[in-house]
């Protein structure tokens, strides 16, 4: 039995079904990963969009491969440099999904705070897959969040999603990103408001950080799951 803190997987698409996985068995669990390839993941509605193909050709041709997911948000990078928590657990009645986010975002916040590093949520003007449940640090951008629900026979799953960057984006995913949003008409984002845990924690290294991250995600789904059951 391994006691790795970050599943390692060669691509993104690897990681992305290891979390689907999760959602239809529909018990609490977390999945700390990250893929070795390097890779755009965004929303797979955009595909059916004008001007999705081209983009997914010139970002391809910078280096990074555009993938599909089923969660919401927008455009990410995907590979060296970041880092992706996944939470699951059956969703009672009265969760919602800012009180979803809530919970996906306290874990990290926390794990932060633990290394001396103030997180906070709110959205990050620039950014790529901007929104409330952003978290920043100097308000520059350093977690993107998404959800997936799930409704079987009148059980209701979440999956949420923190991709964490533990390195500030390389001027080409940067710019795969733009090459993607200039096809589907969306705004550009910019490099300068996107920033690295390694930013403000000098010799970061990911698995120290991944075991207390996966503590604190723990406990958290410890507290929910009764609250919500």
């Amino acid at each position: 039995m391994t006691t790795d803190p970050i599943a390692l997987f060669k691509t993104a698409p690897e990681g992305i079904a290891a979390e689907t996985a999760l959602l239809v068995a529909g018990e609490p669990a977390c999945l700390i990963w990250r893929a070795a390839a390097p890779a755009i993941v965004l929303p797979w509605h955009f595909a059916e969009q004008p001007g999705f193909d081209e983009g997914a050709r010139r970002a391809a041709a910078l280096g990074w491969p555009v993938e599909l997911r089923r969660t919401g948000g927008g455009a990410v990078p995907q590979g060296p440099g970041v880092m992706n928590l996944a939470m699951v657990w059956p969703a009672g009645p009265k969760l919602t999904i800012e009180a979803a986010y809530r919970a996906l975002c306290e874990p990290m916040i926390r794990a932060c705070g633990g290394m001396a590093v103030l997180a906070e949520p709110g959205a990050t003007e620039g950014s790529f897959c901007d929104g409330t449940f952003n978290l920043s640090v100097g308000g520059r951008k350093i977690v993107g969040t998404a959800q997936r629900w799930r409704n079987r026979d009148g059980r209701r799953t979440v999956l949420a999603h923190a991709m964490i960057l533990l390195a500030p984006p390389p001027a080409s995913a940067i710019a795969a990103i733009n090459a993607l949003h200039e096809g589907l008409e969306l705004a550009p984002v910019r490099a300068e408001v996107h920033a690295g845990l390694s930013d403000f924690i000098p010799g970061l290294s990911p698995e120290p950080f991944a075991r207390t991250l996966r503590t604190e995600a723990l406990a958290a789904l410890a507290e929910l799951v009764p609250a919500q059951g």
